[in-house]
């Protein structure tokens, strides 16, 4: 009895010693130590081995900054006048797909087809804008997949024009002091556009836009809208569907520390009121996932250079650093005449091309003819809109659709000397 109740005491003084050591606070988890601001490498490793985390810290830029400089740094924060029930904050189109569409285990813009559909890694450097970056990355993702960009054809938009020129036309988003909640940045990018990069590059300090960005061209998007928090079917089938998401997260030590595997922390639930006003202090983007045999992770971007992480992405898990609380997604439609479908992703060497009829429906604007390799496609089409598409078999033969409530579950394309027969397309 003795020896129990020696081993007893010994046990409850060291659970006493781990809560009283600096930085010993619990999280959203129980039981779970959190990672606080102060925390050196030691002390972040010594509670990713507590917590049973899989992954690894090291020093970094970031991580090494001054705290008061780290206080300039991550300045999301939340609107001094809330956007509740203004803006672009409904699910919009996305909700058509929703159970539509079969999500694979894993998928990823860096790698789709054998192509990328997203360029290299950019770097914020010391300037507050990582809602520029957030923003853009989600663009060139979008605007790639719609115009079938891949690799060195990639597009590159001005991160410059959406820090130091947009943010001249709205109150949510300032230079190098950051933006708050209510993504005014993605509002500029549907009612202004965004010019290229080689118009206006990046350099990270605070400085007036020049007019001559206002002069070049610039790609408008169509709308933007929010995906519910934390709804992890949701957020896959928005990157699936319209391209690279932008989200927002609660940076701590441990994730600016962060240099590889499967980052995760106890923030972990979207609490507050509206949940997409949980706190966040940072920008970042999603250009994918894998369900990891159960232990899931988002793959996300960061604007921190490719020294940070692993070449500049976090491998982070579904909910942590509250990654899915404020996730949203931006649409192009594009305004091509034409677009192509090919299983096999070639085409014919044709452009753009898809490898479904839905992500080519969900590419263009209505009045799009479609052009469609012979074969059979079983697809629940799904339109965002009533509106006419003409579809063509064997990429030269017209196509006559009739419209009804039902969705086609089945089409064969090939038949009749290569004509396309549709007898239903579901408009939603």
């Amino acid at each position: 009895m003795r020896f129990y109740k020696k081993t007893l005491n010994f046990l409850t003084a060291l659970f006493l010693l781990i809560c009283l050591l600096p930085g010993a606070s619990f999280g959203e988890d129980a039981g779970i130590l959190r990672f606080e601001a102060g925390d050196t490498l030691d002390e972040i490793r010594a509670k990713i081995e507590r917590n049973g985390y899989h992954f690894t810290v090291d020093n970094n830029w970031v991580f090494d900054m001054p705290a008061r400089d780290k206080r300039a740094f991550f300045s999301r924060s939340a609107p001094l006048f809330p956007e509740e029930s203004e803006g672009y904050d409904a699910s919009g189109p996305l909700v058509g797909h929703l159970e539509e569409r079969q999500l694979p285990a894993s998928f990823d813009w860096r790698s789709h087809n054998g192509h990328t559909y997203i360029g290299p890694v950019r770097d914020q450097g010391s300037c507050g804008a990582c809602y520029a970056f957030g923003a853009c990355a989600s663009a060139e993702g979008a605007y790639n997949w719609a115009n079938g960009k891949y690799d060195g054809d990639c597009t590159d938009f001005s991160e410059a024009f959406v820090a130091f020129c947009l943010s001249d036309l709205y109150a949510g988003f300032s230079v190098c002091a950051g933006s708050d909640y209510d993504y005014q940045e993605l509002t500029g990018l549907v009612e202004y556009g965004v010019c290229n990069d080689n118009v206006y590059p990046y350099t990270d300090h605070d400085q007036t836009c020049p007019s001559s960005s206002w002069d070049a061209p610039r790609t408008r998007f169509q709308s933007w809208h929010r995906i519910g928090c934390n709804d992890t079917a949701a957020i896959k089938t928005a990157i699936m569907t319209y391209g690279v998401v932008v989200a927002a997260v609660e940076v701590g030590s441990a994730f600016q520390a962060y240099n590889g595997g499967i980052y995760q922390d106890s923030n972990i639930t979207c609490s507050s009121s509206p949940c997409y006003y949980t706190p966040t202090n940072h920008i970042i983007a999603l250009v994918g996932w894998n369900d990891n045999g159960g232990d899931g992770y988002w793959i996300l971007r960061n604007s921190w250079g490719t020294t940070w992480g692993e070449s500049g992405y976090m491998r982070i898990n579904y909910t942590s650093s509250h990654v899915g609380c404020e996730a949203a997604y931006l649409v192009y439609k594009n305004g091509v005449s034409t677009i192509y479908v090919d299983p096999a992703g070639s085409c014919g060497g044709n452009t753009p091309c898809r490898t479904t009829i839905q992500a080519a429906i969900d590419a263009v604007s209505a009045g799009t003819v479609i052009k469609i390799r012979s074969g059979t496609y079983a697809e629940n089409l799904v339109a965002d809109s009533a509106g006419s598409y003409t579809l063509q078999g064997g990429w030269d033969v017209t196509y006559t659709s009739q419209t009804s409530i039902s969705t086609v579950l089945s089409l064969t394309i090939g038949s009749n000397n290569g004509a396309v027969t549709v007898e239903y397309l579901d408009i939603k």
